[in-house]
């Protein structure tokens, strides 16, 4: 088959996690068929990556996009009844190369990877869409809206709303529709209850991702948090952690280290390398050398959604992880179960303490962990679903089915 793939950013390299997803997408694809991709680079830098998709690719079509412009773009639509997420992902060449595109080429399939990238179809009804939200964003703004003031907290729910009529409109005109978790596939069940929807998990690569040598013991006992630091949940998240459970842990530990590691850190960010033990690294080669000094990793997330790769990541590093009621929300009852859940600065403190302080509890749960998320979350697996649903969609009779290990316990966190 002939596939165009939509992805609102250059799926490499393959360090966040929309772009981790995305690349799994790629490479699931382009193994059984001719894929041309079309997407935007919202950072210089990412240009410099496409000769690394040429081997999945047969064709490659890149936009620039400007982050001060696209928001410029995005202002005057929030005084609209259209999101502002869509003009913020909308360019007129990128629009004109794809509809070129289907001038010249006779596609059996669009794969659109984030709804926003869906603007570019609108009107084409004559091929299947395949359309994976993998979060759903509605939910997300009304979440930023929760923990914000007036007025941003008023611009974000207005967005969340906009959205989610949005999102109900690109349920209708796909044939089929991709999440990554099973709370996402409730949320979106409640926006189009009739949606063709299926949940395929992300995976963790487990050969790249595990346990490293041990630690000397004479080396100060570190947590690490690793993420784009630009984003605003994981900015929120790290904040949280440095001024409110970090004191505490040194009043009992003082020497713990609290490794924030990633690229694109906020100034807010950087301002928490003033509290004692703090440690903000910026972008970095290979995350796996910030984990290796770490013996704990921490996901304090008040807002979230989909699955957390940097918890896949950290457990598969043979880390135990503590993490908040939201932070857990995505994973399975198996992998949730091994993680230790606090929603306090005291449970965290407190939880943080017991591991760094006993190292046969620390080994027992980062084993376990690693072991768990092997089982659950399988790069292998996902990749034959995907495939298998692209295939089938449009088809006549095919039906949705949950594209996952089912979860009989899982309740929606």
């Amino acid at each position: 088959m002939k596939v165009l793939f939509l992805c609102h950013r250059i799926p490499y390299p393959p360090n966040k996690g929309d772009k981790v997803r995305a690349f799994h997408w790629l490479q699931a694809i382009s193994a059984r068929h001719e894929v041309d991709l079309f997407t935007l680079a919202d950072d210089l830098a990412d240009l410099d990556h496409q000769s690394a998709l040429a081997p999945y690719c047969h064709r490659i079509t890149t936009v620039r996009l400007s982050p001060s412009s696209a928001r410029l773009r995005a202002l005057p639509y929030l005084f609209t009844r259209r999101p502002a997420t869509l003009p913020y992902f909308y360019s007129a060449e990128l629009d004109t190369e794809i509809r070129q595109a289907f001038l010249q080429t006779s596609y059996d399939r669009i794969f659109v990877y984030s709804s926003a990238m869906a603007q570019y179809v609108e009107g084409i009804d004559h091929v299947p869409i395949v359309m994976d939200f993998v979060d759903v964003d509605s939910d997300k703004w009304r979440q930023y809206a929760s923990v914000t003031r007036f007025p941003r907290s008023l611009v974000y729910r207005r967005e969340g709303s906009r959205l989610q009529d949005y999102e109900r409109s690109v349920c209708r005109r796909s044939s089929c529709v991709v999440v990554s978790t099973e709370r996402e596939g409730h949320l979106l069940r409640q926006i189009s209850p009739t949606v063709n929807l299926h949940v395929i998990s992300n995976g963790v690569d487990t050969d790249y991702f595990k346990p490293a040598a041990i630690w000397p013991d004479s080396a100060p006992s570190a947590v690490a948090f690793t993420g784009d630091m630009s984003y605003f949940p994981n900015e929120a998240a790290v904040t949280f952690f440095a001024r409110q459970a970090l004191p505490i842990i040194h009043q009992s530990l003082p020497g713990v280290r609290f490794l924030i590691v990633g690229r694109n850190p906020s100034r807010k960010v950087r301002q928490l390398q003033k509290i004692a033990g703090v440690e903000v690294t910026g972008g970095v080669p290979d995350v796996r050398t910030f984990l290796a000094q770490a013996q704990v990793s921490v996901a304090p997330f008040s807002i979230a959604a989909g699955i957390q790769n940097k918890i896949l990541e950290a457990m598969a590093s043979g880390l135990p992880v503590v993490a908040t009621s939201r932070g857990l929300q995505g994973l399975s009852a198996d992998v949730g179960a091994v993680v230790e859940k606090a929603d306090s600065a005291e449970e965290f403190a407190s939880k943080t303490i017991r591991l760094l302080r006993d190292p046969q509890l620390r080994s027992r749960l980062g084993l376990e962990g690693r072991r768990r998320v092997a089982v659950d979350y399988n790069w292998e697996r996902s990749h034959d679903r995907l495939s298998r649903l692209l295939e089938r969609a449009g088809a006549p009779g095919a039906t949705p089915e949950r594209l996952f290990m089912p979860f009989a316990s899982m309740g929606h966190q």
